[in-house]
């Protein structure tokens, strides 16, 4: 909304600085978004006078204040910032017979979506150019000047905030104004001389035998304005906000007019509106307006009466202002308040749709008497604000995996179906009725799809190194197409994590499949998380032979591993990166609530070697299984130290060289006690694994 400020003194007088202005009306809800200054030349450049220099803001109108979008509108915002009163138009229309109503009738058949409909008729119209001080206004509020007739109705638009209409009264058939329904496939050719298909859910004006405007948004080419027109009939309605949006929305038409309906229109500045427009052509047209005006109101909309309590105005605002101030504040935007007993009734004019109860009259009082007056206070309450265990548990994952290295990233949720295909989880995939493009099309099934992309891309600038994590919901459908959601936290690295050093070889910087298991190990002792266990397996998205499923107990939790090679074609990665992908919720399930403390042991630990041939098909879990089953409570910790396999081994088998180390929490342990302990180990392996000793 552009507001000439040299138009805006035509209404209210100010003479404060335009920088105080305009920070106030911003303090009040009317942000202020830029200031123009408008010069002489730069008026005549457009078709202007040349004689005026002027300053116009440019401001932001918020979609629920659709009386904001007129100059009186603003001017009522300014009247409580300066302490004075506007100045609403008066016309004085003088009128000659016959009367509007006996050349032209006017029936609402959707009252619906048109709750007044009011028309004035002036004759003899002479249509020319506009004079200069008229083409400035049009030009200071961001519009082309045409002619004298359109120019009045844009400007009793923008003066008034009521969007007019007009026809060339010759062009109506019937002598009717039918609003009405459109039928199914009717069509109008718009002034814009497109035409246009119409359905039954829009609104038009039409005459006895066809639509000539559709209402709210633009007129029909068949009753347009010319050079040749001389009677002239006004339209100035209120049409449903909701179904002029839907109508501009389908047709794809947003106007002036449609802007300020779709936002709200004061039903009772009709009449006031179609009077000042004929008023206007009257003087610089020629005009002679007939007699009185046509006005169908079907269902009256009276003002709103709502009674507000000073006690609670205190308290929301945190301030304490008398009942008098308050009284004044309201006033000053022209709500009628009075005293009525303990309370303040308020009559609430029909230019304020949005006020409808108590609290909205309060925000009315805390924006006059200033929102910087207000005091700064906590909020009370019995118990202060905190975050949630899911919140919680974020930070702590977040904290962990940027420990290891990784970095979060931010995936769209909705995805290409060709990710779901990757991951081999098409069936489960949510697709989208109306999809953003062809390449937006569903909605995502897992995470680690996403960051392989995250990979490819940094890939593509020359970052081959990546540990990225991301924790965020994935969407999915059962068999019976009913669609779920559920958090969950993935990761995914490829290259090195470390520095290239003179020390290490190159290849032993490279990631695989255990750092990625190591990354989980790192994240579940974090978590105070025991009892995890990596079980071979195989998924759609995950190499065949370096996967695996992640489990707590009994309970499986998520999966980890290397990833396949159809998945890195697909997705154009190179190199060998692995992913993982965790049930949020199961991690929260199973991280214990509270964690004991266990202090330093007391007592020395002692260490043993074990050399055992095993054959390769045997887990190393069960291995560890059965030496913390064996050794008891003795048994501390099991290390793999080197794996050997070669001509001295047979085929099929690996040489595992495991330390072991022994302690008790109540005693120093003797070589004769670890030593039998270590006995029972080796026999355990040998029955459970077939273990060789070397």
């Amino acid at each position: 909304m552009k507001v000439s400020i040299d138009w805006l003194r035509q209404y209210i007088d100010f003479t404060c600085p335009l920088g105080e202005l305009a920070d106030g009306l911003t303090m009040a809800g009317l942000e202020v978004e830029e200031t123009i200054q408008i010069s002489k030349a730069e008026f005549a450049a457009q078709g202007g006078s040349g004689e005026i220099d002027d300053t116009v803001f440019d401001i932001k109108v918020t979609p629920n204040r659709g009386d904001w979008l007129s100059m009186i509108g603003v001017a009522r915002e300014v009247a409580p910032l300066v302490g004075e009163k506007v100045r609403l138009p008066e016309p004085k229309v003088i009128e000659s017979e016959p009367a509007s109503s006996e050349l032209i009738e006017i029936r609402i058949d959707a009252p619906e979506l048109c709750r007044r409909y009011v028309c004035a008729v002036i004759r003899n119209v002479t249509v020319k150019e506009s004079p200069g001080w008229l083409k400035d206004r049009i030009i200071a509020a961001g519009m082309r000047p045409i002619n004298n007739v359109v120019d009045i109705t844009n400007f009793v638009m923008m003066e008034l905030g009521q969007p007019l209409h007009a026809f060339d009264l010759s062009l109506l058939h019937g002598n009717q104004i039918i609003v009405r329904r459109a039928k199914d496939s009717e069509t109008i050719t718009s002034i814009d001389e497109s035409e246009r298909k119409l359905d039954s859910e829009m609104l038009v004006i039409a005459d006895h035998d066809r639509p000539v405007a559709i209402a709210g948004i633009m007129g029909g080419i068949d009753s347009e304005i010319g050079e040749q027109t001389k009677d002239i009939l006004i339209e100035s309605a209120n049409f449903n906000s909701v179904g002029i949006r839907r109508t501009a929305k389908r047709l794809n038409m947003s106007t002036d007019a449609s802007y300020r309906f779709e936002r709200g229109v004061d039903p009772g500045i009709t009449v006031l509106a179609a009077l000042r427009a004929a008023e206007l052509i009257a003087q610089l047209g020629g005009g002679e307006v007939c007699k009185g005006v046509v006005d169908v109101y079907p269902s009256p909309i009276e003002p709103l009466e709502v009674k507000i309590r000073p006690a609670r105005v205190n308290k929301i605002l945190g301030v304490s202002i008398d009942a008098g101030a308050m009284i004044a504040c309201l006033n000053s935007l022209d709500i009628e308040s009075a005293i009525d007993g303990e309370a303040i009734n308020c009559k609430v004019p029909t230019f304020r749709p949005d006020i409808t109860h108590e609290i909205d009259l309060i925000e009315e009082v805390g924006r006059v008497y200033g929102y910087d007056k207000l005091p700064m206070t906590l909020p009370q309450g019995a118990s202060q604000g905190k975050d949630s265990p899911e919140g919680k548990l974020r930070d702590k994952l977040r904290r962990i995996l940027m420990a290891s290295g990784g970095q979060e990233a931010l995936t769209h949720s909705i995805v290409d179906i060709g990710l779901a295909r990757v991951a081999g989880r098409e069936e489960q995939s949510v697709n989208l009725r109306n999809p953003l493009s062809e390449e937006l099309n569903s909605m995502r099934v897992m995470l680690a799809p996403n960051l392989l992309q995250v990979i490819e891309r940094n890939q593509a600038f020359g970052n081959q190194n990546v540990c990225v994590f991301e924790i965020g919901k994935v969407y999915f459908a059962d068999a019976s197409g009913k669609s779920s959601e559920k958090l969950a936290i993935a990761g995914a690295v490829v290259g090195n994590l470390w520095e290239r050093s003179w020390g290490l070889p190159a290849k032993a910087l490279d990631v695989d499949f255990y750092t990625c298991k190591g990354i989980l190990e790192s994240l579940f002792d974090g978590l105070c998380i025991q009892n995890v266990k990596f079980v071979e397996a195989t998924d759609p998205l995950l190499h065949p032979t370096r996967a695996a499923k992640v489990f707590v107990g009994d309970r499986e939790i998520g999966i980890l591993g290397e990833a396949a090679s159809t998945a890195l074609e697909t997705l154009g990665v190179r190199g060998r990166p692995c992913v993982f992908e965790l049930d949020f919720h199961a991690l929260m399930e199973t991280a214990p609530q509270v964690v004991t403390y266990q202090e330093p042991p007391r007592y020395p630990a002692m260490q043993r070697h074990i050399a055992a041939v095993v054959a390769d098909s045997i887990p190393y879990a069960k291995l560890v299984d059965l030496i913390r089953t064996a050794g008891g409570g003795m048994v501390e910790e099991i290390e793999l130290l080197d794996v050997y396999k070669g001509e001295h081994i047979g085929e099929g088998q690996s040489s595992l060289t495991l330390g072991v180390v022994f302690r008790s929490r109540e005693k120093t342990l003797t070589d004769e006690e670890v030593n039998s302990v270590l006995a029972l180990i080796k026999d355990a392996l040998s029955q459970g694994a077939n273990a060789i000793f070397r």
